[in-house]
């Protein structure tokens, strides 16, 4: 029987922090690892987003109309891409939330205002992917996510009679009364 050896305190103090080390999940889903942007850019994305964060949750219809003007004025002002997860701190409420508005959890009014906030973000997403300024997968991702697009065919059946389109019901059954097997079992 082979004794094994046995890991000193200092080596399993250093194996223990090398795996404490490693980081969970691939590269690619990190935000910080795969971004382009730069910390200044950072910085403005972060500024345009707590823009948001102090203003008051909007609680009427004419408030929450009020509000998404706003958005969209101040986006337009400041050149900042208006997003859905912006729109939804400038409304102080989350995307869930938006979502269910627009299934009509408030109402017929704000249904409206949300579906049509949500198709100028889907316009803007539009054009800036014809233009070449984002990824055509970021345009899918988006558009799966927020605005309804989906990956499905449609198949259309058209009935096709192979027998007369004039055959009567008493015609059919004789037709199946030859064809059919028999199926008394007593009878062979």
């Amino acid at each position: 029987m082979t004794d094994k050896p046995s890991l000193t305190d200092q080596q399993l103090e250093d194996v223990t922090s090398q795996v404490v080390q490693k980081k969970r999940g691939a590269k690619s889903a990190s935000v910080e690892a795969m971004s382009t942007a730069s910390r200044p850019e950072i910085s403005e994305i972060l500024r345009h987003s707590l823009y948001w964060r102090d203003k008051p949750k909007v609680r009427t219809d004419e408030e929450c109309a009020e509000r998404l003007n706003e958005f969209f004025d101040h986006c337009a002002e400041t050149g900042e891409l208006p997003t859905m997860e912006k729109m939804a701190l400038a409304l102080g409420y989350n995307r869930r939330t938006l979502w269910d508005w627009q299934q009509g959890t408030k109402g017929n009014v704000r249904k409206e205002m949300i579906e049509q906030a949500k198709e100028i973000l889907a316009s803007i997403d539009a054009e800036l992917v014809s233009r070449g300024k984002i990824p055509q997968i970021t345009y899918i991702f988006r558009a799966k996510n927020f605005f309804g697009l989906s990956d499905k065919t449609e198949v259309v059946l058209t009935p096709n009679n192979p027998l007369e389109p004039t055959a009567s019901g008493e015609e059919l059954q004789k037709r199946y009364a030859l064809n059919a097997p028999d199926d008394d079992p007593d009878e062979d």
